[in-house]
């Protein structure tokens, strides 16, 4: 809102189309979400190379789904690392087994 004409400088109450809220009438700050702790155990285990990752990573995503907090694409990129690294103990396991039998 202008507090004075711009032409004639008289002191003007009405509000210009589209003019900016005033900053001290402004919503509050929004709440901050807070990160999933599950999500972010979840990441660093698939980064130690642990298929616990994905339990973790897809117990993550289902809390995160129910209580809105962030950190879902931490749990989503937990679990892929977390089947990964079970993809691999899996074939190394086999190998193992079969080369030694």
């Amino acid at each position: 809102m202008w507090k004075y004409c711009i032409t004639c400088g008289t002191r003007t109450s009405v509000p210009l189309a589209g003019a900016l809220p005033s900053p001290l009438s402004a919503d509050p700050e929004p709440e901050v979400r807070r990160v999933n702790v599950l999500a972010v155990l979840a990441l660093i285990l698939g980064c130690l190379l642990s298929p616990l990752a994905a339990l973790f990573g897809h117990i993550a995503v289902s809390q995160i789904k129910v209580t809105g907090e962030r950190g879902i694409v931490a749990a989503w990129i937990a679990v892929t690392l977390g089947y990964i690294w079970l993809v691999t103990l899996a074939v190394l396991v086999i190998a193992f087994v079969t080369t030694n039998a």
